[in-house]
């Protein structure tokens, strides 16, 4: 009973840090496209002044009351929100940050970024448990350059232009382990913690590796593996979530979460081990 009561507690801890990532991003772009695309905003609030970044909360709900939500986008882990009349709103979620469906009479959060009543009757809320989520809101034709880093950023890891020149070229300008190169948004946009385990498990490559030790054959199968991985992904948590905006499907990764469980290959245990701020998941025999 005291180790089932353990496994749940730990169950729970790993649903509570799941961190959106690209593919949950990605999903959640199709959704709002799909479903709340051209409706008009009847009414905005801001609950958590702290999360918006620019500009003040008062011009935020001044500026988007009454506006219609043209098209929904996305670049790396920011999610992009275009409106008429011309603004812009781009969130980075962070660690906690989460997009809901709600009725306006449901209970309001008491961390909530901001809300939108829809012309359909419904809320779209965000909120963010930890507070640590980012909301940039640009006014006609204010630049991107206004939100640090963001044109930094290298290109989208779902980009068609990012082809396997483009990816070797750009991976040969960084000197860390390859697991830091990858979450590198500076290398390729988009890849956080779980998908690289993820990608360096399918590409068969040691997370600790330096990247100047790695062959041309093993970026191939990185890059290959990036791509593979991240659609894979898509298509299983569309399949999964229907339309529920949902971030925390990550069950079906082979590695990342899965420290002490058999290798889906070769059934040895996963390892786990803490790398700076974060925690990589990996197979020893299978992973060179």
């Amino acid at each position: 009973m005291r180790n089932s009561h353990k496994n749940e507690n730990a169950r729970r801890v790993r649903e509570l840090t799941v961190v959106p990532e690209l593919p949950d991003l990605e999903v959640a772009k199709n959704i709002l496209n799909r479903t709340l695309s051209g409706l008009t905003i009847d009414e905005v609030e801001v609950g958590s002044p702290i999360l918006l970044r620019r500009p003040t909360a008062e011009i935020f709900e001044t500026t988007l009351n009454g506006s219609s939500i043209r098209e929904y986008m996305r670049y790396g882990k920011f999610l992009n929100f275009h409106f008429e009349p011309p603004a812009q709103l781009y969130i980075n979620f962070m660690l906690a940050g989460r997009l809901r469906l709600q009725s306006p009479s449901d209970p309001k959060q008491k961390k909530m970024g901001f809300r939108f009543k829809l012309e359909n009757g419904l809320d779209l809320r965000y909120l963010d448990a930890r507070n640590m989520g980012k909301i940039y809101l640009l006014l006609k034709e204010e630049s991107t350059a206004l939100i640090p880093n963001y044109d930094e950023q290298g290109p989208d890891a779902l980009d068609p232009q990012l082809t396997l020149d483009v990816f070797c070229r750009r991976i040969k300008r960084f000197n860390a382990v390859i697991k830091h190169v990858l979450v590198n948004q500076r290398f390729i946009a988009g890849l956080g913690n779980a998908y690289a385990d993820e990608i360096l498990f399918i590409a068969h490559v040691m997370p600790f590796r330096k990247r100047s030790t790695l062959t041309d054959a093993e970026i191939a199968a990185l890059y290959n593996a990036t791509k593979s991985v991240l659609q894979n992904a898509i298509t299983t948590i569309t399949a999964r979530i229907g339309d529920t905006l949902q971030f925390e499907v990550r069950d079906f990764l082979q590695v990342h979460g899965k420290g002490g469980e058999p290798c889906p290959n070769c059934g040895s245990p996963i390892s786990s081990v803490k790398s700076g701020l974060r925690v990589a998941n990996f197979c020893r025999k299978c992973q060179i």
